[in-house]
């Protein structure tokens, strides 16, 4: 039997991690703007012992972070933005499910902050995930921002993602990632907390760290225009009348 050649950068060796089973052909989040047909995509880490990055990162955070102090730190964060004028102070995208519940749950009724919720539409939406956002709002006691973009622009985008990069999900990613920015500048207000960080998922180590705004800062250098959208130029896009 042959050998198989592998594409778009996965392991030619098919791995398996001890701990969970996940296997090392699951690439890693990527910057959606860079996402080319070409790109070489990187995959989930496994150790000299077969742990994925995944098991490796959970363990650190039973061995390594310590969640008295990063409580007390929040704390501290939260007492540096919070309104006692019953304002919002903060904001929390999500759809309703486990993390963005949690997240403001805990936000608004343990830490005595004012939060915001503000949701990215899906494509579709499926009858639980329907149920499950309305119960997130009017059970969980939140003031919701639903934002559903122009129905064409996100079927064309969707289309050419399809076509381009077998990528269905990437104009909605997109929207998650960028609405919620938007919002906190709409509503002037500088914090935000998202449900859940890639290191969960074994994209990163991250769980002991603090963001750094460097690897940020670099993403606007050249402008808009020529960032990715379905395998294509912002630029291209626009002057083709794919907005139109």
């Amino acid at each position: 039997m042959g050998k198989y050649e592998a594409w778009y950068g996965l392991p030619n060796e098919v791995k398996f991690c001890k701990i969970c089973n996940m296997t090392n052909q699951r690439p890693n989040s990527v910057n959606e703007y860079e996402h080319l047909r070409s790109s070489i995509k990187k995959t989930i880490h496994f150790n000299e012992h077969g742990i994925c990055a995944a098991c490796v990162n959970k363990e650190r955070q039973h061995q390594v972070v310590d969640w008295k102090n990063r409580e007390e730190e929040l704390w501290e964060l939260c007492e540096r933005y919070r309104k006692n004028d019953g304002s919002y102070d903060c904001i929390v995208p999500g759809s309703g499910g486990k993390d963005s519940i949690y997240a403001s749950w805990l936000l608004k009724y343990k830490f005595k902050m004012h939060p915001l919720t503000v949701t990215w539409s899906p494509h579709l939406y499926t009858d639980v995930g329907w149920k499950n956002f309305q119960s997130w709002i009017h059970k969980g006691g939140f003031d919701n921002f639903l934002f559903t973009p122009n129905g064409k622009t996100h079927r064309q985008l969707t289309r050419l993602a399809v076509q381009n990069l077998l990528h269905p999900f990437q104009a909605f990613i997109i929207g998650q990632k960028t609405f919620v920015t938007k919002m906190c500048a709409q509503f002037d207000i500088p914090l935000a907390f998202y449900g859940e960080m890639p290191g969960e998922y074994g994209t990163t180590d991250g769980v002991a760290t603090k963001a750094d705004e460097k690897k940020f800062s670099g993403y606007a250098g050249s402008g808009f225009s020529t960032d990715m959208l379905g395998g294509k130029t912002v630029m291209d896009l626009c002057l083709g009348g794919a907005f139109s």
